[in-house]
C-alpha cells in the first residue's frame, strides 16, 4: 500500500526532527441501520499529489489520512458521510493538517461505485469556494476479518495531532489492549477491538497527564494495516483535533 511509504517517510522526518437511523416498528423492536453503501478500505491520490488511505465504515463515518513524501504533507479527513444513489456526500467533514498545525470544515461531494471507488471533491472551506479532486479505489482485503493475534506486537514510529507531534512506541496486545509513550514522557493506553468480520479495529486511546498535550483525554477511531505497518486516525469527541499515527514492527 503506497499510503504506508509516504507516512513512514514522515514518520522518519519526525524521528530526526525529535519533536515533542429510522424509528422502531410496531412491535418496538428497535430498527436495525443500514449498512453505508460506500464502506470499504481505499487507497489512491488527490490533485495535490498526496497519497490517500482509509476506511469508511458501514456507519458511513470514514477516516481517510493523506500523505507526500515529497512536500511532507500529513492529515487526516474525517466525517459522516451518506451514500444513496451513487452520491457520497459528508457536510460535517473536517480536515486535520498535522503539517499545517490546523482543523478546518472541509466537505465533500463525490461520486462512488459500490466496491470499486470514490472519486469526488474535498472542499478546503465550509464556504465551498475550492475544492481538491480525489480519487480512491476499493481494496477487496476489507471484506477480510482481522485478528488480534496477527497484529499483537510492539511498534515504533511517529503520532502526531495539529498541537504537535513525536517519536513513539507502543504495544498491541493478544487481548488488544493497547500500552504506549512518545519521546516527550506522555503515555497513553487503550483497547483496539476487530470491526465484526471487516478487517479494521475500532480504537480507543487515552492519554496520561502532563507532558501530554490533552492530559487524561481520550480520542477514538481505527486502527488498519498493511502487512506489519499500522496506520491508526482518532479524534477528540468534539472533534477538534485529531490523533494520527504512523508506525512499524
Amino acid at each position: 500500500m503506497k499510503l504506508v511509504v509516504a507516512v513512514s517517510a514522515f514518520a522518519l522526518v519526525l524521528a530526526g526532527c525529535g519533536g515533542g437511523g429510522g424509528g422502531g416498528s410496531s412491535d418496538n423492536t428497535p430498527a436495525v441501520p443500514e449498512a453505508n453503501a460506500a464502506q470499504g478500505l481505499y487507497s489512491g491520490t488527490d490533485a495535490n499529489n498526496n497519497v490517500i488511505g482509509g476506511v469508511v465504515l458501514d456507519t458511513g463515518a470514514f477516516y481517510f489520512v493523506y500523505a507526500n513524501t515529497t512536500t511532507n504533507a500529513f492529515g487526516l479527513v474525517q466525517g459522516a458521510a451518506s451514500a444513496s444513489h451513487g452520491t457520497f456526500q459528508s457536510d460535517n467533514a473536517r480536515t486535520f493538517d498535522i503539517t499545517g498545525k490546523s482543523a478546518t470544515d472541509t466537505p465533500v461531494l463525490a461520486g462512488y461505485n459500490e466496491k470499486n471507488s470514490i472519486q469526488g471533491a474535498v472542499y478546503t472551506s465550509a464556504a465551498k469556494q475550492a475544492s481538491i479532486r480525489f480519487n480512491v479505489v476499493y481494496d477487496a482485503a476489507y471484506e477480510r476479518p482481522i485478528s488480534l493475534s496477527s497484529v499483537a506486537g510492539a511498534y515504533s514510529g511517529a503520532a502526531g495531532s495539529t498541537k504537535g507531534n513525536e517519536t513513539t512506541t507502543f504495544s498491541i496486545g493478544q487481548d488488544g489492549a493497547i500500552k504506549g509513550s512518545g519521546l516527550s514522557g506522555c503515555t497513553f493506553s487503550g483497547t483496539a477491538t476487530p470491526h465484526a468480520d471487516k478487517n479494521y479495529l475500532d480504537t480507543t486511546i487515552t492519554f496520561g497527564a502532563a507532558p501530554c498535550l490533552y492530559p487524561n483525554a481520550k480520542v477514538t477511531g481505527v486502527t488498519f494495516f498493511t502487512g506489519h505497518e499500522i496506520l491508526a486516525a482518532l479524534t477528540l469527541p468534539d472533534r477538534s483535533d485529531a490523533f494520527v499515527v504512523a508506525a512499524t514492527k
